[in-house]
């Protein structure tokens, strides 16, 4: 059979464009959000280590200031020494308490300060940890984690206590059934299906809905109000009214540095208890 010459060389031309497209439109754009985000990463590594290489810095200049108060406590004893050999017991012992005090006060006044700036380190770290964590955990979020949050906050809906049963069935009445659902990404339908079926069961359990029913009074529909959330960084939240539960990163991250805040401020105040309060000292921390 004779080759179609015209044929082939169509086809190879056609197999020719949809290689260039290809490559134009799918490999280079995948090829560039690789390189973006590992420069993203390599960036955010850069900037952790040079605020390390900050602390350790100060750190090292904090001891040698230490190091030199400790020095100048050492000459102004051998200048008291000296000068006592010119003077009565009387004077010599002055000498040496005025130098003791002073080095007292000094080293208080360079404590003071170092304490400050470590607090200061701490709440900057700490803060910059957890918008990491955020930063981190709105990246890596996807579906599948986004079902097991749904799934994770229908068993608390089914887990709640006596009490709670009663008030969410109390913010059900009062809002007449309207819902309000936010997540990072609209639930699908089974999800609604399943998470009305949910509600309806729970109302249905109340003593007031069981004697509508009986009554031959109509039931009360939920109706949900779907609301993208981005803050919410993972999860959802489910709201009647004032009544509110949710199950999301970005509470649970909120929650943990709060506890992590008032751990560190309880360490503050310990230190400064244990700091000597002395009015003058604290003036020259100040002034510094």
């Amino acid at each position: 059979m004779p080759i179609d010459w015209f044929t082939v060389i169509a086809q190879i031309i056609n197999f020719l464009i949809l290689v260039w497209l290809l490559k134009r439109f799918l490999y280079q754009p995948i090829l560039d959000g690789i390189d973006a985000r590992e420069h993203k990463i390599a960036s955010v590594l850069s900037n952790a280590e040079t605020q390390k290489k900050h602390a350790e810095n100060l750190e090292a200049q904090y001891k040698e200031k230490l190091t030199n108060i400790d020095a100048e406590r050492s000459t102004i004893i051998e200048l008291a020494k000296a000068e006592a050999h010119k003077a009565t017991l009387a004077a010599l012992q002055d000498a040496k308490a005025q130098a003791d005090a002073l080095s007292i006060k000094r080293t208080n006044a360079l404590n003071t300060e170092i304490q400050m700036l470590q607090n200061e380190v701490i709440d900057k770290s700490v803060k910059e940890v957890f918008a990491l964590s955020r930063k981190v955990i709105s990246e890596l979020a996807d579906q599948q984690l986004q079902d097991k949050m749904f799934d994770k906050l229908l068993s608390h809906l089914k887990a709640l206590s006596e009490v709670q049963h009663h008030e969410l069935c109390l913010a059900i009445k009062k809002n007449q059934g309207h819902a309000t659902v936010r997540s990072i990404a609209p639930l699908s339908q089974p999800q609604c299906e399943h998470l009305k079926a949910c509600l309806e069961d729970i109302l249905t359990d109340h003593p007031s809905q069981r004697a509508t029913e009986q009554a031959g009074g109509d039931s009360l529909t939920i109706t949900l109000n779907l609301v993208v959330d981005p803050q919410l960084i993972a999860g959802l939240a489910l709201s009647f009214g004032g009544w509110k539960l949710s199950w999301s990163a970005n509470e649970m991250l909120s929650a943990l540095q709060h506890e992590v805040e008032l751990s560190i401020d309880a360490q503050y105040e310990d230190n400064g208890a244990n700091m000597p309060a002395d009015n003058e000292h604290h003036s020259l921390s100040a002034n510094r």
